[in-house]
């Protein structure tokens, strides 16, 4: 159970009516995350607008969700875990995509890279330093790829921080483990 209360719609701002019709019209419900974060509206304004920008970005989204899932998975976020799978799931992940992704893996060889690349940066706490970049290039990473990836990882850490710190309470189906990420 939540240790913030989840904000109700009747308590809710302009701008954060906006967003929870928005997520309404896209998810068919406002997310329990969404309704913590309100409490503080900028944060929630952090999140809903990075996420924005970073879905118009060059990440292709199945890739976005391949790195949601590795670094919940990394940082034992089952709220996260369990929201980016049916994510994955609705951008056309497979059932193995979605298990690989839980273990930081891909067949694709270009999106395993950008998953490495995700969580050493998580693992490093954004401190890898400059031989992260070249494994990243070597493995055929540009620029933008490489920026974006970072800025994923940032917006996961925290939503899987607000979620393990306030015991979001999980309002979409849960998802078993796979494995350990990086086994």
């Amino acid at each position: 159970m939540s240790t913030i209360a989840l904000l109700s719609d009747a308590d809710a701002t302009p701008d954060t009516a906006a967003i929870f019709r928005e997520a309404k019209a896209r998810m068919g419900k406002v997310p329990n995350l969404l309704r913590v974060m309100a409490q503080a509206p900028a944060v929630l304004d952090v999140y809903w607008d990075g996420r924005g920008a970073l879905g118009q970005g060059v990440l292709p989204v199945k890739v976005q969700e391949q790195i949601a899932i590795a670094v919940a998975a990394a940082n034992g976020c089952d709220y996260c875990l369990a929201a980016h799978t049916g994510a994955g799931r609705a951008a056309g992940l497979s059932a193995a995509d979605l298990a690989d992704a839980q273990r930081g893996e891909a067949s694709d060889g270009h999106a395993a890279a950008i998953l490495a690349l995700a969580l050493d940066v998580n693992a490093a706490h954004g401190r890898a330093g400059p031989d992260i970049l070249d494994q990243a290039r070597a493995a055929g990473l540009n620029d933008a790829e490489i920026l974006e990836t970072i800025a994923h990882v940032a917006i996961s850490i925290l939503t899987n921080s607000i979620n393990n710190i306030v015991g979001t309470s999980l309002d979409f189906p849960r998802v078993a483990r796979v494995g350990t990420v990086g086994a």
